[in-house]
Protein backbone atom coordinates (compact mmCIF):
# COMPACT_ATOMS: atom_id res chain seq x y z
CA UNK A 1 0.00 0.00 0.00
CA UNK A 2 1.18 3.44 -0.85
CA UNK A 3 -0.03 6.22 1.59
CA UNK A 4 0.14 9.88 0.45
CA UNK A 5 3.03 12.16 -0.84
CA UNK A 6 4.33 14.95 -2.74
CA UNK A 7 7.62 14.33 -4.56
CA UNK A 8 9.74 17.44 -5.56
CA UNK A 9 12.73 17.01 -7.91
CA UNK A 10 15.67 19.26 -7.24
CA UNK A 11 19.35 19.24 -6.35
CA UNK A 12 18.86 21.15 -3.19
CA UNK A 13 19.85 17.88 -1.31
CA UNK A 14 22.76 16.84 0.88
CA UNK A 15 26.23 16.05 -1.63
CA UNK A 16 26.12 12.34 -2.11
CA UNK A 17 22.08 11.84 -1.56
CA UNK A 18 19.97 10.74 -4.45
CA UNK A 19 16.97 11.43 -2.45
CA UNK A 20 15.82 11.93 0.73
CA UNK A 21 11.93 11.79 2.66
CA UNK A 22 10.31 13.84 5.40
CA UNK A 23 7.25 12.86 6.52
CA UNK A 24 4.71 12.63 3.46
CA UNK A 25 7.31 15.24 1.07
CA UNK A 26 9.74 13.23 -0.95
CA UNK A 27 13.03 15.31 -2.73
CA UNK A 28 14.41 13.34 -5.30
CA UNK A 29 17.51 14.62 -7.81
CA UNK A 30 16.14 15.93 -11.52
CA UNK A 31 18.90 13.48 -13.05
CA UNK A 32 17.12 10.44 -11.08
CA UNK A 33 13.78 10.92 -12.30
CA UNK A 34 13.17 7.68 -14.12
CA UNK A 35 15.18 5.58 -10.88
CA UNK A 36 11.58 3.73 -9.92
CA UNK A 37 13.94 2.03 -7.56
CA UNK A 38 14.71 5.00 -5.61
CA UNK A 39 11.05 6.71 -5.82
CA UNK A 40 9.99 3.17 -4.11
CA UNK A 41 12.91 3.93 -0.91
CA UNK A 42 11.75 7.32 -0.40
CA UNK A 43 7.46 5.83 -0.57
CA UNK A 44 8.95 3.02 1.94
CA UNK A 45 10.07 6.15 4.62
CA UNK A 46 7.11 7.83 3.67
CA UNK A 47 4.73 4.83 4.40
CA UNK A 48 6.72 4.67 7.43
CA UNK A 49 6.03 7.89 8.89
CA UNK A 50 2.55 7.09 8.14
CA UNK A 51 1.92 4.24 9.88
CA UNK A 52 3.88 5.00 12.73
CA UNK A 53 2.36 8.06 12.97
CA UNK A 54 -1.35 6.57 12.66
CA UNK A 55 -0.48 4.27 15.04
CA UNK A 56 0.87 6.81 17.47
CA UNK A 57 -1.85 9.08 17.26
CA UNK A 58 -4.48 6.19 18.40
CA UNK A 59 -2.21 5.66 21.00
CA UNK A 60 -1.56 8.72 22.24
CA UNK A 61 -5.67 9.40 21.76
CA UNK A 62 -5.82 6.44 24.08
CA UNK A 63 -3.66 6.73 26.97
CA UNK A 64 -3.25 10.71 27.04
CA UNK A 65 -6.29 12.81 25.22
CA UNK A 66 -6.95 13.72 22.00
CA UNK A 67 -5.32 17.12 22.35
CA UNK A 68 -1.59 15.20 21.99
CA UNK A 69 -2.80 13.60 18.98
CA UNK A 70 -0.73 16.49 16.77
CA UNK A 71 2.71 15.13 18.32
CA UNK A 72 2.52 11.92 16.37
CA UNK A 73 3.69 13.39 13.03
CA UNK A 74 7.09 13.67 15.23
CA UNK A 75 7.29 10.22 16.37
CA UNK A 76 8.86 8.84 13.48
CA UNK A 77 10.97 11.48 12.94
CA UNK A 78 12.87 11.57 16.32
CA UNK A 79 12.84 7.34 16.40
CA UNK A 80 14.54 7.50 13.31
CA UNK A 81 17.23 9.96 14.37
CA UNK A 82 17.87 8.83 18.01
CA UNK A 83 16.95 5.36 18.29
CA UNK A 84 19.82 3.47 15.91
CA UNK A 85 17.77 -0.23 15.78
CA UNK A 86 14.75 1.68 14.71
CA UNK A 87 17.07 3.79 11.90
CA UNK A 88 18.76 0.14 10.84
CA UNK A 89 15.66 -1.42 10.70
CA UNK A 90 13.59 1.49 8.64
CA UNK A 91 17.09 1.84 6.09
CA UNK A 92 16.55 -2.27 5.86
CA UNK A 93 13.33 -2.14 4.62
CA UNK A 94 13.40 0.24 2.59
CA UNK A 95 16.74 -0.81 0.26
CA UNK A 96 15.09 -4.42 -0.02
CA UNK A 97 12.40 -2.59 -1.40
CA UNK A 98 14.68 -0.74 -3.41
CA UNK A 99 16.19 -3.71 -4.77
CA UNK A 100 13.00 -4.79 -5.98
CA UNK A 101 13.19 -2.53 -9.00
CA UNK A 102 14.75 -0.95 -11.62
CA UNK A 103 17.17 2.21 -11.12
CA UNK A 104 17.71 4.73 -13.99
CA UNK A 105 19.97 1.85 -16.26
CA UNK A 106 16.84 0.13 -15.76
CA UNK A 107 18.68 -2.51 -13.37
CA UNK A 108 17.96 -2.86 -9.92
CA UNK A 109 20.47 -2.04 -6.83
CA UNK A 110 22.65 -5.14 -6.67
CA UNK A 111 23.06 -6.85 -2.97
CA UNK A 112 26.44 -5.18 -2.86
CA UNK A 113 25.52 -1.62 -3.63
CA UNK A 114 22.73 -1.78 -0.93
CA UNK A 115 24.82 -3.19 1.63
CA UNK A 116 27.65 -0.07 0.99
CA UNK A 117 25.02 2.24 0.90
CA UNK A 118 23.72 0.87 4.11
CA UNK A 119 26.99 1.26 5.65
CA UNK A 120 27.41 5.22 4.89
CA UNK A 121 28.55 7.51 7.82
CA UNK A 122 25.70 9.60 7.44
CA UNK A 123 23.42 6.56 8.49
CA UNK A 124 25.48 5.97 11.90
CA UNK A 125 24.54 2.30 11.62
CA UNK A 126 28.48 1.25 12.63
CA UNK A 127 27.68 -2.14 10.15
CA UNK A 128 30.58 -4.26 8.21
CA UNK A 129 29.46 -4.97 5.02
CA UNK A 130 28.70 -8.79 6.11
CA UNK A 131 26.59 -7.06 8.70
CA UNK A 132 24.65 -4.71 6.07
CA UNK A 133 24.39 -8.04 3.45
CA UNK A 134 23.22 -10.09 6.25
CA UNK A 135 20.28 -7.62 7.30
CA UNK A 136 19.30 -7.30 3.91
CA UNK A 137 19.04 -10.67 3.18
CA UNK A 138 16.98 -11.33 6.05
CA UNK A 139 14.93 -7.89 5.17
CA UNK A 140 14.28 -7.57 8.94
CA UNK A 141 12.37 -10.78 9.17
Amino acid sequence: MKFPSLTFYTDRLPKGVGGDAHGPIVRIRPIYRGDVGLHEHEQAHVNQWWVVGLVSAALLSHMVNVAAMPLAVAVHPALYRFVRQYRLWAEVRAYCIQMQYPNSSGVPLTLESAALRLMSPRYNLRLTLGMAKEWLLTGWA
